[in-house]
């Protein structure tokens, strides 16, 4: 919905032109600007003083390319931005045809927003005043940024002087906010974490402070780390709540949705499970009521994962709500469209089927399914290009299969033992020393339970394992690692006197 937002003497002129010249009625409403604030959004268009004037764009609504500070109000120029808004491109550059130079920016945000390469060399302003010098450097930086362009050079000036040039605090907040994201796509944390910590807050509109504020507290949820600092923990957690909040009563329903998904981290990690299932959910539905498809299948993923980690901590009946939301997921994550995503559903799935409790005439079903899941993640995260992934899948398949009921005509441990040295040759202890040294675990687990009819002293395998119990304790990755791995050897030196013992006449 678009709201134009002008003195009341104007409504009946404005009125005519969308409802009979355009049919565009159901999609335009009109607020009393001296009675009502617009909120900071593009879909806000305010027309006063015979100027078109432009909020700062908080909620994302359009690209974040700025227009002149104010452009006479001419119906035609008006219903050209209305069309923009509403997607209808030709009709958008049509009405602006008179103004060539509003029609060349038009079409440079529409380009912005149908993904197509932008020129930067394009980019102009009819005067030089504060806000076009500022503006000026701003769309530098955003048409770079965004707009698909082969010139990736100098991004970063523009975004530096675009700050230092705005001609308020809450413009430079607008543009910080941007090249915040830039950096932090980068990997960039620190840099992207001093921009927004540069800001005037005070200076900055309610709105602002909330999107930098739900900004940093993500950059903050993506560096948590175990062990995790309660304080630290509870300090996000408020200032989500904050931001959740604000966004619930002004009906933001993208930026509270992206809020709560942050929040059911942090109260995944502290095993608040119930409270991140409920955020969870929520976010889902806010999704799915903005038309965001995918982001609601992300938000989906995230359940899902919650409710894999709740039953395996002891509580298996949230396995079938977590195969049921992956096996939602994967209608619309598909192989053909995202390889990936669809990949990782599917190895968890693989994991899900292998521990989901059931009577046991069912167990060798639920074990092919896993196993037929695993190999399909497989055909994507191959050993060639996805290394970690494939270690990572490898060691999930081995342990699941060390929980499938035995097979008929093979030893389901020995092809566990294959899964898990595949894992080992991608897992080294300088890269990987905890990955490696669970793996090692696992596979000590496997050998112990491996069919050695044909030789039950199997004094290869007894080698092999003393080798591993030795490169465990050398890895030295933690307490609990060389605690297992002493228990192992303990078992070794009670079976070679065994043995031993057997061989003396």
């Amino acid at each position: 919905m678009i709201t134009l937002f002008c003195d009341k003497a104007l409504w009946d002129d404005i009125k005519e032109i969308v409802y009979f010249d355009y049919s565009i009625g159901e999609w335009v409403s009109f607020a009393d600007s001296s009675t009502m604030r617009p909120s900071s959004s593009a879909n806000h268009l305010i027309i006063e003083d015979g100027y078109i004037r432009f909020p700062v764009d908080w909620q994302n609504a359009m690209p974040p390319y700025l227009l002149p500070e104010g452009i006479m109000f001419r119906t035609d120029v008006l219903m050209a931005l209305v069309m923009l808004r509403l997607g209808e491109f030709e009709n958008s550059l049509r009405l602006s045809a008179s103004l060539p130079t509003l029609q060349s920016e038009l079409q440079m945000i529409i380009d912005l927003m149908t993904g197509g390469p932008v020129d930067p060399n394009l980019i102009s302003v009819e005067t030089y005043q504060d806000y076009d010098d500022y503006r000026l450097m701003h769309n530098h930086a955003i048409v770079r940024h965004y707009g698909n362009s082969s010139d990736l050079s100098k991004i970063e000036y523009f975004y530096r002087d675009a700050i230092s040039s705005a001609p308020s605090e809450e413009l430079a907040a607008f543009t910080a906010f941007h090249f915040f994201n830039y950096l932090f796509d980068q990997g960039r944390f620190d840099e992207a974490k001093s921009q927004l910590g540069r800001i005037v807050l005070s200076d900055v509109s309610q709105e602002g402070k909330m999107k930098l504020q739900a900004s940093m507290a993500h950059l903050h949820t993506t560096l948590l780390s175990p062990p995790y600092p309660e304080e630290h923990l509870e300090s996000l957690k408020e200032k989500l709540w904050q931001c959740v909040t604000f966004y619930d009563i002004h009906g933001f329903k993208i930026e509270e949705a992206q809020c709560l998904l942050d929040a059911g981290f942090i109260a995944g990690i502290s095993e608040s499970f119930s409270e991140a299932l409920g955020y969870y959910s929520k976010a889902v539905k806010l999704f799915e009521e903005e038309g965001m498809e995918e982001f609601s299948y992300q938000a989906l993923l995230q359940k899902a994962r919650l409710l894999t980690i709740w039953a395996q901590k002891g509580n298996p009946q949230f396995y079938k709500p977590a195969m049921e939301a992956y096996q939602r997921a994967s209608r619309f994550f598909t192989k053909e469209f995202f390889p990936l995503a669809y990949a990782e559903i599917q190895e968890n799935l693989g994991i899900i089927y292998s521990e989901i409790p059931d009577e046991a005439k069912k167990k060798s079903v639920w074990a092919a399914v896993s196993a037929s899941s695993f190999s399909e993640a497989l055909t994507i995260f191959t050993k060639e290009d996805f290394p970690s992934d494939y270690a990572r899948i490898c060691s999930h398949y081995g342990n699941a299969l060390m929980k499938y009921p035995q097979a008929v005509r093979s030893d389901n441990f020995v092809k566990a033992l294959s899964y898990f040295q595949e894992a080992l040759s991608i897992r080294n202890a300088e890269e990987y020393p905890v990955e490696r040294s669970i793996t090692l675990l696992n596979y000590l687990e496997a050998c112990w339970n491996a069919d050695n009819s044909a030789d039950e002293n199997n004094p290869g395998r007894l080698y092999e394992m003393q080798i591993r119990i030795n490169e465990l304790i050398e890895i030295n990755a933690g307490e609990d690692f060389v605690r297992e791995a002493r228990v192992h050897q303990e078992k070794i030196n009670q079976l070679k006197s065994i043995i031993s013992g057997e061989s003396q006449p």
